[in-house]
């Protein structure tokens, strides 16, 4: 077991970049934002800045590392076939059951998800009614700003505000049948704000005490996927979210690979125990 890792990146935007809010603002898509206190000149007031969560970029991660995975030990040309519950455990994070009386997941087989699933150990999930947690902290993406200095640790003479525009799509009307004569066309028109290719957006990952070697270089892994196709963030099929990312080091990938090629068998033989209980 491996003491704290802490792992600093930084994160330009080449396209721009759109983060939804969770507020409902209509017809008007806005940026997510965090509420900071900024202290400037001996100034001191609070300020809503745009952000991209931490739980988008896990999400990201935890897709690219399940469909790996399940990819690494079926076999070839044979994809392997998973109960829904496992399924949902490894692409979404899983959901909590109520049971009644005692859970059927006991220590002994939490422990043996943490041997043999290493993509639920790092990025933690949920099975019938267990909560497993995961070894990796992984922090919201702050822009690197005047506004966030003090959180960053980085310094900038630049508003964070100077990094928000706005832009707008129209979504056309696909009724069945199409438009009847002499009907005007229907067109929906959206606004969206974004972040301005060229944004900086500083990031921290931890992995935290107690993580094995090889939940560190799955985790190093999970960042060599993502580099084959670096996207933050919502409507990347118009465009939008291209990044570039570097860190100051991850973990080489390789011994997770390796170690999953040699356990092939033991993890197989592991899943159906484990899909005997939770199916």
């Amino acid at each position: 077991m491996n003491t704290t890792q802490d792992f600093t990146g930084t994160y330009t935007a080449q396209a721009p970049l759109k983060h939804g809010s969770d507020e409902d603002f209509g017809m008007e898509i806005r940026l997510r934002r965090l509420d900071v206190t900024v202290r400037n000149n001996g100034d001191v007031y609070h300020e809503s800045v745009p952000v991209i969560s931490g739980n988008s970029l896990r999400g990201q991660l935890r897709d690219l590392l399940a469909r790996d995975f399940l990819d690494r030990i079926s076999d070839d040309g044979e994809p392997l076939e998973v109960s829904d519950t496992l399924s949902n455990a490894l692409y979404s994070g899983g959901s909590l059951e109520r049971t009644a009386g005692a859970g059927k997941l006991n220590r002994r087989m939490i422990n043996g998800i943490r041997e043999h699933i290493p993509p639920l150990s790092l990025l933690g999930t949920a099975i019938q009614d267990q909560m497993i947690e995961g070894r990796v902290d992984v922090g919201q993406l702050l822009p690197v700003a005047v506004e966030t200095n003090a959180y960053t640790g980085r310094d900038s003479d630049m508003s964070v505000f100077e990094f928000v525009d706005e832009t707008f799509y129209t979504r056309q009307d696909d009724r069945v049948g199409g438009k009847q004569d002499g009907e005007d066309t229907q067109q929906m028109k959206y606004d969206i704000e974004v972040l301005v290719p060229g944004t900086e957006l500083h990031h921290d990952l931890t992995l935290r005490t107690g993580h094995t070697d090889i939940e560190a270089a799955c985790l190093g892994h999970a960042f060599e996927l993502f580099n084959e196709r670096p996207v933050l963030g919502g409507m990347a099929s118009r465009g939008l979210g291209k990044i570039d990312f570097e860190y100051d080091e991850l973990p080489s990938g390789e011994p997770y690979r390796e170690w999953v090629d040699e356990n092939r068998e033991g993890i197989l033989g592991f899943i159906e125990n484990l899909e005997d209980r939770v199916a």
